[in-house]
């Protein structure tokens, strides 16, 4: 069972895998092979049976070309990006590391 911010970040993911799956025209079963996770797990992660391992977290940032950190502290101006087609990404100068901009 989740924790409310671990079921809040979960409610962030499912939204930002929604905005990937619509963009990109991934299944379910393709964004848990890139994953690297069974549709199962996945299912799992996405009902608020089980919590997201750090590890697979990692890998969404990297499949949606975004920050870890952005998943954590909210996915809204990502899903907002996507659904305008206006994804950029900048440096982000405190951190030296790529960030999405609107």
């Amino acid at each position: 069972m989740q924790t409310p911010e671990e079921y809040e970040v979960t409610l962030r993911i499912r939204e930002l895998l929604k905005e990937l799956k619509k963009r990109k025209g991934y299944t379910k079963k393709t964004v848990s092979q890139k994953l690297g996770i069974g549709l199962t797990t996945l299912d799992d992660y996405l009902n608020g049976t089980s919590s997201f391992r750090l590890g697979t977290l990692i890998k969404l940032s990297e499949i949606c070309r975004i920050q870890l950190s952005d998943i954590l502290e909210g996915a809204g101006h990502i899903a907002k990006s996507y659904e305008q087609g206006t994804k950029k990404i900048e440096p982000d100068t405190d951190s030296n590391e790529q960030r999405e901009s609107n």
